[in-house]
């Protein structure tokens, strides 16, 4: 068990801000011209949108900017355009700045959420805000202060994103019909009933991350990836993993791919001795590498046909706003609260991923429910989003650990179920889904180079993180690029692979069917006699809070 009190230095994330603060204080003797001449393009910028200028244009996706007047309104048109003027030179003066890169990637993020802190849309010249009040005639103060006095009461970290109440888990979302048919302590097994006549031989075992819950991949009928892969003929089954409590703190790698291990026998039973196709997403696709890691070493690769990886970090060496906060001192404060408590928070981990992008998912949902007196849009990627759960100890240390580490550059570096993990060795086939603009797991950490052995395909999604799981597959926008693994470096893949109109979700049926055996009559029945149905789907573990 690591030390938990062993620190020399800061205790918090605040201790990381004032190491790289020292640092760029520490840059002004020999950098002094620099910092003058970034500081006097400031003034020069600041200076033209104090007369009216206007030199920066909003970024065209940031929506707290569209009402007419922040461009007819003096007023308004000047304090954004300074607002825009101290982002950009911000950006421009770290960027070019002599500073080790862990410092400048902590100050660009810290300087990131400033920034998105005191925008002009969350002051009171705000032309929504003085509209609302005008309209309710001040009813709307009433309502955003009795929001916020229910907020503090309830001790909700941050304004929701979805009401709690406009979603039902097992009604209106994860509603895809199937069983139960196995209960663990960490973790459910459900099957899916089938949609179509006959079924391919060969099942699909889907693992999902254990940081959030399971129906992000059956959300709704059009966005499921449930329902896709059933509609294809697949047969399918979903790991739903259990909340932990605190006297779960000791499961950690080997245990959750002892799970999937188990997991994954009880599909091939249920299903005649198959051999299982297995899709892993996120962390659960690292826990699903692991697996494929442990099972080639054991002389077991033959259990596993094929292997998917949805936005997973083969990769990990992440450059993601939560990593950059993440220095010494965090991690060893985050440490000392994990083993205190026994789990990583709920509310934390929601938390963490929301100050990732102020912007989007903090600052405008506290506009709309704090000073527009408004309630959130009912939208079920966002009712998932704040449905958190906790992640034990041991779990969080592994993780740090790993994107610390990058173990799978250097095969036999990660010893998980007593084996040497080497990815290179494995000979399965593998299909690779990076996303364009994530901001969680880069396109780039998605991308398995030479790290990952066997038959190997990659493929490019238009969109971000959770968009690329959830957008159907007949979205009108959607793109994607797909071939086999060609070359070493993302940038050089992505010249030699044009884009193709549609969904990844067509290219990834198409790319399984092939590894899924021969089709034969859709059972009748979920379960069988050693499994029997316990309960319907979704289960019980995903009800946990």
């Amino acid at each position: 068990m690591p030390d938990r009190s062993a620190h020399n230095g800061p205790t918090d994330a605040a201790g990381d801000l004032a190491d790289s603060l020292q640092a760029l204080l520490r840059t002004l003797p020999d950098q002094g011209s620099y910092h003058l001449r970034h500081l006097a393009a400031l003034a020069c910028s600041l200076k033209g949108a104090a007369l009216g200028a206007r030199e920066f244009a909003v970024a065209p996706r940031d929506r707290r900017f569209e009402h007419p007047d922040w461009q007819a309104h003096p007023l308004m048109r000047r304090a954004l355009q300074a607002w825009l003027a101290c982002g950009l030179h911000y950006q421009q003066w770290l960027g070019e700045l002599a500073i080790a890169e862990s410092d400048r990637a902590r100050l660009l993020q810290w300087g990131e959420m400033l920034h998105a802190t005191f925008a002009p849309s969350n002051l009171p010249i705000n032309p929504d805000f003085l509209d609302r009040v005008r309209q309710t005639r001040g009813a709307s103060l009433c309502q955003g202060t009795r929001n916020l006095t229910t907020d503090l009461v309830l001790d909700r970290p941050l304004a929701p994103l979805c009401a709690d109440t406009a979603f039902l888990v097992g009604r209106d979302l994860a509603a895809t019909p199937g069983q139960v048919v196995l209960r663990e302590p960490l973790y459910e097994l459900i099957q899916y009933r089938p949609t179509t006549p006959q079924v391919h031989a060969r099942p699909l075992l889907m693992v999902p991350p254990p940081l959030n819950r399971f129906y992000l991949l059956d959300l709704t009928e059009p966005t499921s990836l449930v329902r896709h892969a059933l509609d294809a003929g697949f047969q399918v089954f979903m790991i739903s993993w259990r909340n932990p409590q605190a006297e779960h703190q000791e499961w950690g790698f080997n245990r959750y791919v002892g799970a999937c291990d188990q997991a994954l026998d009880s599909v091939s039973q249920l299903t005649g001795g198959a051999p299982v196709n297995l899709l892993g997403v996120c962390a659960g696709g690292v826990l699903a590498l692991l697996l494929q890691g442990v099972l080639q070493r054991r002389g077991q690769a033959g259990r596993i046909c094929s292997a998917s990886y949805l936005v997973t970090p083969i990769d990990g060496r992440l450059d993601t706003g939560l990593v950059r906060l993440l220095g010494p001192a965090a991690r060893q404060q985050l440490r000392s609260k994990l083993w205190r408590h026994g789990y990583l928070p709920a509310a934390d981990l929601a938390r963490a991923f929301s100050w990732q992008r102020p912007a989007e998912f903090v600052w405008p949902q506290a506009l709309d429910r704090y000073a527009l007196g408004r309630d959130p849009q009912p939208r079920n990627v966002l009712a998932w989003s704040q449905d958190c759960t906790r992640l034990p100890a041991r779990l969080v240390e592994d993780l740090l650990d790993f994107f610390e580490r990058d173990p799978f550059a250097r095969p036999g570096s990660l010893i998980v179920q007593g084996q040497p993990i080497d990815l290179s060795a494995i000979t399965t086939p593998s299909w690779h889904l990076g996303a364009r603009h994530d901001h969680i797991v880069p396109c780039a950490n998605s991308f398995p180079a030479r790290r990952m052995g066997g038959e190997v395909t990659f493929v490019q999604s238009h969109s971000g993180h959770i968009q690329s799981l959830v957008n159907p597959a007949d979205h009108p926008d959607a793109w994607f690029r797909a071939g086999p693994l060609t070359h070493d470096r993302l940038s050089d893949w992505l010249d030699h692979h044009p884009v193709s109109p549609g969904s990844w979700r067509t290219d990834w049926s198409a790319w399984l069917k092939p590894h899924a055996g021969a089709l034969s009559a859709a059972p009748s029945e979920l379960g069988n006699a050693n499994y029997p149905p316990l309960e319907a789907a979704p289960g019980r573990y995903v009800l946990q809070s």
